[in-house]
């Protein structure tokens, strides 16, 4: 139980990882609408919603009558979207706002920005927010089709020809891009990524909306799961961690930081982890310290407050192959230390890939419930004479539920 603890405390491991962000992207400002507002001053709800209010600034000074615009975050549908302008002072208002995640955005004078606002049952000061350099983004989509990216939770869009787009007048920060191809019958695809101020990016690795609830397939070499909802670029790190007494990892990488490694096999990417255990021992004060190892990856930010409530899923499956044993598990960290991995499935690596299908309501402590689970883990168990475990892993996905009911909160 001394190692399940350990495995369950990350705040160590994220400084550790040093994790190359996926490339960046970036959106152009829809002209206003016929129900565009002027709305200035201070935050004002009423009965019959929230009001969001925020001041725009532009090099230090207000931007006078900036286009501002508020939309669902999970939206691809400029009707979702609601404008208005910025007083001559820079303060806007949007009235009778539902409970929900929002992106603001803003555009003036060759500036922009963008927020992520969750509102929840009260009204917002945002206070001051600075415009910054627009950037633009190129890329490629899974097929050399022609559709159209759309920007998830902004409603912008890209045509694309031959499997290329190209897109510009973007605001900097995370966003989520959606390939909607125009043959009938083509399933979407979808990509994350994170915009920085005044760049050029490339977007790549779009992967079916079909499998929408695929955590991860490592084709983009990343360390972060990128198929969580938008605006959650902070969290969903994959991480090894290990107990240093009496574990010993096979390799590291080349930036001597993961302790694992994203290795091609015929053009396909897949995590790589190898550690061999020693003996029990006792630490400087008599505690006695058990040999574990594990792989994990967050689900959602890093906030531990913010729980995934996939209570919906039927199961979830991944490709693995090895030596030794895993102990699949589930963590809730609202539960109290001793009893945070919630679930578990054990089984046992063969040198052949083989993909396993977890059934998630038949391995759960009756004592709980899945309705917030922060992180999965692959638990190291040797079964063998070298008392070393091997592990290659590929294909996360999650069968079952909805994409929003899931990352509600």
């Amino acid at each position: 139980m001394n190692a399940l603890r350990n495995i369950l405390y990350l705040s160590e491991v994220h400084k550790k990882i040093s994790i190359p962000l996926a490339s960046l992207m970036a959106i152009g400002m829809i002209a206003c609408s016929d129900s565009e507002k002027t709305a200035g001053g201070g935050p004002s709800g009423t009965e019959a919603g929230n009001a969001i209010t925020a001041q725009i600034m532009v090099a230090g000074e207000p931007a006078a009558y900036a286009r501002v615009k508020l939309t669902e975050s999970e939206s691809l549908d400029a009707a979702d979207s609601e404008y208005t302008q910025a007083d001559k002072d820079g303060f806007v208002t949007f009235e009778n706002v539902s409970d929900g995640n929002y992106t603001l955005e803003a555009r003036h004078d060759g500036m922009a920005l963008q927020r992520e606002v969750p509102v929840e049952g009260k009204s917002l000061d945002l206070g001051s927010n600075m415009l910054d350099r627009m950037v633009s983004v190129s890329g490629s989509v899974s097929s050399d089709g022609d559709g159209v990216v759309k920007v998830r939770g902004m409603s912008h869009s890209a045509k694309v020809k031959d499997g290329k787009f190209s897109m510009d007048s973007l605001p900097a920060g995370p966003l989520s891009l959606v390939f909607i191809p125009a043959k009938e019958g083509r399933d979407t695809s979808s990509t994350y990524m994170k915009v920085v101020a005044g760049e050029s990016s490339t977007a790549s690795t779009f992967a079916e909306e079909s499998r929408a609830l695929l955590l991860d397939d490592f084709q983009d070499s990343n360390y972060q799961n990128r198929f969580m909802p938008a605006h959650t670029w902070d969290g969903g790190w994959w991480y090894f961690n290990y107990s240093t007494e009496n574990v010993t990892p096979d390799f590291i990488t080349e930036d001597g930081k993961h302790l694992f490694a994203l290795e091609d096999e015929d053009g396909n990417i897949m995590a790589h982890v190898e550690a061999t255990f020693g003996e029990t021992v006792e630490d400087s004060t008599g505690k006695v310290v058990w040999p574990w190892a594990t792989v994990g990856i967050e689900l959602g930010k890093s906030d531990k407050a913010l729980c995934n409530d996939i209570s919906s899923v039927d199961s979830i499956a991944f490709r693995a192959k090895g030596e030794g044993a895993i102990v699949f598990g589930l963590v809730d960290e609202t539960q109290e230390k001793e009893d945070q991995l919630i679930a578990q499935y054990e089984l046992t690596l063969g040198k052949d890939w083989k993909r396993f299908s977890v059934p998630l309501a038949e391995i759960i402590d009756p004592r709980f419930s899945y309705n917030c689970v922060n992180q999965l883990v692959w638990n190291f168990k040797p079964n063998n004479e070298e008392k070393a475990v091997k592990f290659w892993l590929d294909d996360i996905e999650l069968t079952g539920g909805k994409r929003l009911s899931i990352w509600k909160r």
